[in-house]
């Protein structure tokens, strides 16, 4: 039994190389052939824990290659370097996501896709004008909302919209104050969006997010937020973590005139971690944790 089960990890190690280099043929000649999903379902069959680098590299690779799962992609893609980073080989990873960028030119990985609409390369002056006919219209309604998230991140730390994000977003407060009171507003907000015109979508599995009326391809994306016995929660980075005094009144923003928390880098601490003024384009959110905090609002919304 113990030399079948040293003959089975052999087999599948030399297995996960070939895989690996299939992954790495595939970025570097593009090919248009390349089974991704059977690839993919042979390396999640292949995965121990911790990942390894070699692992981590062969379906980071397959999933680039195949154009598929990309949130998935971006976040193994963050461990990596990470895992690099720790054993002190950060030149593995640099000349790695060099590959892969090189394989998307001139598209880019995103949290949200691949996809070469980021703000790089996009028009800022047309994508404010679009936020500020949905914030006109919403304090027509006499709601407060202000620029958030990776916005409020990009605006703040950088003066200007980041050049690896790709989407807009806003935070509305509403004026529950509980999260199940939060959850009935929210639900009964999107009837007024869609009168109001302003309403895109909302995903199925994310309920808690509203997508307003883009500006181009740029996707404008609204957040519930709430105070609370003195405290303010906005989903899905702020849980209770600052005072109402933080967040209210907003103020003007000075370089885009348009509305920020009271004290917006106690925001982006709570949303970013203390070393929210370093640039990190792998960045990605906790989702599972911050979800798990706003159980009771999203339970009350049938998420």
């Amino acid at each position: 039994m113990a030399e079948n089960n040293k003959a089975q990890k052999r087999a599948n190690a030399q297995r996960l190389r070939e895989l690996h280099l299939m992954g790495l043929g595939a970025l570097h000649s593009k090919a248009t052939d390349f089974d991704a999903w059977r690839v993919f379902g042979e390396l999640k069959a292949l995965k121990s824990k911790p990942h390894s680098a070699l692992w981590l590299e062969a379906t980071i690779a397959c999933l680039v290659a195949g154009r598929i799962r990309p949130a998935r992609a971006f976040g193994l893609l963050r461990l990596l370097r990470d895992r690099r980073a720790d054993a002190g080989e950060q030149e593995q990873f640099d000349s790695f996501e060099a590959m892969v960028q090189a394989h998307l030119s001139p598209m880019r990985l995103t949290q949200h896709g691949y996809d070469q609409q980021t703000f790089a390369a996009l028009d800022h002056v047309t994508v404010w004008e679009q936020v500020s006919q949905h914030l006109s219209a919403l304090s027509d309604e006499g709601y407060r909302v202000f620029l958030n998230s990776g916005t409020l991140l990009g605006v703040v730390r950088d003066g200007r919209l980041i050049d690896h994000d790709d989407d807009i977003d806003l935070a509305i407060v509403l004026r529950a104050r509980s999260a199940a009171g939060a959850a009935r507003e929210w639900t009964a907000m999107q009837d007024r969006l869609i009168a109001l015109d302003l309403f895109e979508g909302a995903d199925q599995d994310a309920p808690e997010i509203y997508r307003l009326k883009p500006a181009g391809n740029t996707r404008i994306d609204l957040f519930p937020a709430w105070a609370e016995k003195g405290r303010f929660f906005v989903y899905p980075h702020t849980h209770g973590a600052l005072d109402s005094a933080d967040v209210l009144p907003l103020r003007i923003c000075e370089r885009t005139g348009h509305p920020l928390p009271a004290n917006p880098e106690k925001m982006l601490k709570v949303n970013y971690g203390a070393d929210w003024r370093s640039p990190d384009p792998l960045f990605k959110f906790p989702w599972a944790e911050a979800n798990a905090q706003f159980s009771d609002f999203r339970k009350a919304l049938g998420a």
